[in-house]
């Protein structure tokens, strides 16, 4: 369950102003999902290889060895995200005083 459900916010499109990049929290969220999932795809590879016969069994196990390594490499691999920084404000164009409006009269 992310932040954003826990405070009670909608899914509303939310505007950035700065080019900050996400939190940490959200970071910290997707790595934790990466981790998860390969740790998963290792039991089943444990599983699978208990089931399957020799040749595929043995792929298996290797798989399965290698697989948290390479879990801990994806999950501290941070995602940066390109954000946009907030468009550059240029001001109306001021209208200038004439002739007609010479305070100095």
């Amino acid at each position: 369950m992310s932040l954003r459900s826990k405070r009670g916010r909608d899914d509303a499109t939310v505007i950035s102003v700065t080019s900050a990049q996400p939190g940490r929290s959200e970071d910290l969220e997707s790595r934790i999902f990466r981790y998860a999932w390969m740790m998963s795809l290792r039991v089943v590879c444990f599983v699978a290889a208990v089931i399957t016969p020799s040749p595929w069994r043995w792929i298996l196990l290797v798989g399965a060895v290698f697989l948290p390594s390479v879990a801990v490499v994806l999950a501290n691999a941070r995602r940066t995200k390109e954000v946009s920084g907030a468009e550059v404000y240029v001001p109306p164009a001021r209208p200038q005083l004439g002739q007609d409006h010479d305070t100095e009269k």
